[in-house]
Order: structure tokens, then C-alpha cells, then sequence
């Protein structure tokens, strides 16, 4: 028979395979760099050559309405007048691919402003509305 002794101690040594963990660590790894999105620069101001050939507007996604602290609307970076924004962005979305306009509005900035602009794009014929705002 076998018996151990009460004092007596033997040392095991275990050894843990790390090899699996490391697999898995890859994997999910690279299924986050796979599946981040990055964000969307606009863009560089440049100044670009000019051409003595007519140039044709390049059909944009959205069409993006600002609203300012004061309640001044712009588009893009035109100024509108509040009787003129329906005009504006109806002028704006028959260039637009999508028909959808995005209203970004100063945290400082009336509501009752910022639903005269959601009118405006509703009777301008807007597909879609979307009020944008930073994220914490």
C-alpha cells in the first residue's frame, strides 16, 4: 500500500497551456478591427484651380441645415432667410441622392426654430429627418 506521510510534501509543478488564450485573444482582435467603423472626415480647405470648362454639381448624400445660437439658418454655409429655407432646401434635395435633410441645431438655440426647420423640410418634401447631436 501506498500511504503518504501526515508532514511529508510533494511539489507538483503544473504547467497552464497559454496557447489557446493566445488564439483567442487574435481572434478577437481582429474581429474588431475588422468591424470598427471610423469616422467620416469633411475635409481639407483647399483652393482648387479653376477650369474655363462648365463645371456639373455632383449629386450629394443629405442635405444639411445649421441652425445658430442667434437663429440664423444656413445651408451648408450660404445663409437663409427663415421665408426662404423651404425654397432652399427644396432647391437642395432635387440635387441630393438620398431626399433626407439633417438638422443641426446650437444646444443655444430656440425649439421653436429648430421645428419651423423640420417644417421647412417636411413641405419641401423631405423622405427623411433626422436631428443630429453629439453623443457623450
Amino acid at each position: 500500500m501506498n500511504f503518504k506521510e501526515p508532514n511529508s510534501r510533494r511539489s507538483t509543478k503544473v504547467l497552464i497551456d497559454i496557447s489557446p488564450l493566445i488564439d483567442v485573444v487574435f481572434i478577437l482582435l481582429l474581429f474588431f478591427a475588422v468591424s470598427t467603423t471610423f469616422k467620416e472626415e469633411v475635409g481639407l480647405p483647399l483652393t482648387l484651380p479653376t477650369s474655363k470648362v462648365k463645371s456639373t454639381k455632383v449629386k450629394q448624400k443629405n442635405v444639411t441645415v445649421y441652425i445658430t445660437r442667434n437663429g440664423d439658418y444656413y445651408i451648408g454655409k450660404k445663409m437663409v432667410k427663415a421665408e426662404k429655407l423651404s425654397a432652399e432646401i427644396k432647391r437642395e434635395l432635387n440635387l441630393s441622392e438620398k431626399k433626407e435633410v439633417i438638422i443641426k441645431a446650437d444646444k443655444g438655440a430656440l425649439y421653436e426654430r429648430v421645428y419651423r426647420a423640420m417644417d421647412a423640410a417636411r413641405q419641401a418634401g423631405a423622405k427623411g429627418l433626422m436631428v443630429a447631436g453629439n453623443a457623450k
